[in-house]
């Protein structure tokens, strides 16, 4: 009995390991999301976006001009990282690295990668995030339109678009407007706030491997995207489970800093694990992307 239970625990751990299991995506990025050196980068990248949204929006900067600027400084900073966490797996593949510690001195060279990022894809993200934004804005407004048409008006939660719009980019402000509304209010709100919540994250989900795709196609970011959606629409059931994961462990860092966010020494705790599952989740999409697409085993 016993060696029958021992049998079927070393099979379930061989099935998550091999490329047959979306789990084997998240356990082969571990040892490469470990890199310090990309997690400063990226909160630096962050960091430095921040100070320019604030500024601007402090000084009255033109809105327009204020969004050129965000695109372009996130348009580098994106094309450095994620050639970064694309030359790290490429060079695992190449070397068929094996143990922890030499891919940890593998990948030491990422600040040098970064720069190399920028200047070789910088050009392709520009145009990525252009698509981006606009693409967001459409899904953003086809869901306004949809809802108020066929659904409810925005006028049944008793609020105008402004303040709609308000409730949906600072939550906190939620509790204090439903107090102020009725019970049929209330489920009008909520169903627009789910309607929100459906529609980008299936525009999220089809996107999913469009950085991956730029990146190893070589294609601009226009036939990248169609490339990628017909991806992950292939291999639904995998691409799906690979999205549903990285959005547990996303909503598990929400649910922490609902829970203990208030304290400010675990809320710089949170942010940095945030950031850091940031990455490891861009590499699991990275490897997924590698071992169904380019045939290539990664350590």
């Amino acid at each position: 009995m016993i060696g029958k239970i021992a049998t079927f625990c070393k099979n379930l751990l061989d099935w998550f390991k091999s490329d047959r299991c979306f789990v084997s995506n998240f356990i082969k990025a571990f040892p490469f999301a470990n890199d310090l050196m990309l997690l400063t980068l990226l909160i630096l990248s962050i960091f430095i976006i921040s100070i320019y949204m604030i500024i601007s929006s402090q000084t009255g900067i033109n809105t327009g001009f204020s969004l050129l600027v965000i695109i372009l400084l996130s348009s580098a900073f994106a094309s450095g990282i994620f050639y970064t966490i694309k030359t790290n797996l490429d060079e695992s593949a190449a070397t068929k690295v094996k143990d922890n510690e030499e891919t940890k001195i593998n990948i030491k060279k990422s600040f040098a990668v970064f720069y190399s990022g920028i200047g070789e894809h910088y050009l392709t993200f520009v145009f990525a995030f252009v698509i981006f934004f606009t693409l967001a804005s459409l899904v953003i407004l086809g869901t306004i339109f949809f809802v108020n048409k066929f659904l409810f008006p925005i006028a049944s939660v008793g609020e105008n678009l402004a303040d709609f719009f308000a409730i949906l980019a600072y939550p906190s402000q939620t509790d204090g407007i439903l107090q102020n509304l009725d019970e049929a209010q209330k489920v009008n709100l909520r169903m627009w706030c789910r309607s929100f919540l459906v529609t980008t994250q299936t525009f999220t989900f089809l996107i999913m491997l469009w950085i991956p795709e730029m990146l190893y196609s070589k294609k601009n970011a226009f036939v990248s995207l169609f490339r990628a959606i017909k991806k992950v629409l292939s291999d639904f059931p995998n691409t799906l489970c690979i999205y549903l994961s990285i959005m547990f462990l996303n909503y598990i860092i929400a649910l922490l800093f609902v829970l203990f966010g208030g304290i400010s020494f675990i809320n710089f705790i949170l942010n940095i694990a945030s950031l850091y599952i940031l990455i490891f989740n861009f590499y699991a999409i990275f490897i997924y992307y590698r071992n169904k697409y380019i045939n290539e085993w990664v350590a």
